[in-house]
């Protein structure tokens, strides 16, 4: 249902300015295994800093800590605010998807959709897949007023099992399942972001096809690619998670400096004319932000 569940506080009233910029950031935060690094992101680059709002997925919520999210809003100097929905849970554990955001946008509505689960896992995916069994997985909107205006953005983690048939599945099923947002004061964007999964070689023409035909559900549906000059987003030897059953075999790739380059973070707008093309978040002389296989992508809307 569209009603407010989140982790803040009261918030001020909204920027009522005829036009307004604002900035957005996708991360895959990997479960925030490197939580000094990311401390350290938010803290010093720009693109960061200055986001209005970042959808985070993997948030991770350990048996004996604080949620990631938590944890920045609290570290990091500036006014932050959150909001989290859980994707996966374990034993010991859970990752999800959420939002941390300036007071200058104001939650006013949210809706956790469920994505259909992937029957069997093939053998690569049972050799990645933590507990191994499928994964759930779910996408998390959030609707924020901003100004005079309503910007829903669907933070999303599909599937990297199942192949391409199981995610334009579970992309199908969460356009199909979005409740309608209606507001007769302000105008009503989309965003759709996050971590589609759209696995393959970067270079690839057969990924490229493959990572069209998620897309094009989308596409179907009114939104409009903005990250399509993106050439990748993860890199699968970059940073590796402790727990990842495929530890050994990744921590061999990463001692002969392999890279294996996907595109799998987009961004898509719909409801809205002018939106700067998305961007990778980066440091100087470096390809791959330290702190996640995931780069973050930011991305600015005129309002």
């Amino acid at each position: 249902m569209w009603g407010l569940r989140s982790y803040t506080e009261e918030m001020e009233p909204p920027n009522t300015s005829d036009s307004t910029r604002l900035r957005l950031v996708t991360y895959n935060i990997q479960r925030g295994i490197h939580y000094s690094l990311l401390r350290s992101h938010f803290a010093q680059s720009e693109s960061l800093r200055s986001a209005d709002i970042v959808a985070v997925q993997e948030a991770l919520v350990p048996a004996s800590g604080g949620n990631t999210l938590a944890r920045l809003a609290y570290d990091l100097e500036g006014d932050y605010r959150w909001t989290y929905r859980t994707v996966m849970t374990y034993p010991n554990k859970e990752y999800g998807n959420g939002f941390l955001f300036r007071s200058s946008v104001t939650p006013v509505g949210a809706q956790t959709v469920a994505l259909p689960v992937v029957d069997h896992l093939g053998w690569v995916a049972r050799l990645k897949t933590e507990g191994g069994k499928p994964d759930s997985k779910s996408a998390f909107a959030q609707a924020f007023r901003v100004g005079g205006r309503l910007v829903r953005i669907i933070n999303l983690h599909l599937d990297f099992s199942g192949g391409v048939s199981h995610r334009v599945r579970q992309l199908s099923h969460l356009l199909g399942s979005l409740e309608a947002v209606t507001d007769k004061s302000a105008l009503v964007v989309d965003v759709l972001c996050g971590d589609f999964n759209t696995c393959g070689y970067h270079q690839s023409a057969q990924s490229r096809r493959d990572t069209q035909k998620v897309l094009d559900v989308a596409r179907r549906a009114g939104f409009t690619e903005c990250s399509a000059s993106v050439p990748w987003t993860s890199d699968l030897f970059s940073s590796i998670d402790d727990a990842d059953p495929a530890y050994w075999f990744l921590r061999v790739g990463q001692l002969f400096r392999l890279h294996y380059r996907q595109k799998l973070d987009h961004f898509l707008v719909r409801g809205l004319a002018r939106a700067t093309p998305a961007v990778v978040v980066a440091i100087p002389h470096c390809a791959q932000l330290p702190g996640s296989d995931h780069l973050p992508l930011a991305l600015e809307l005129i309002l």
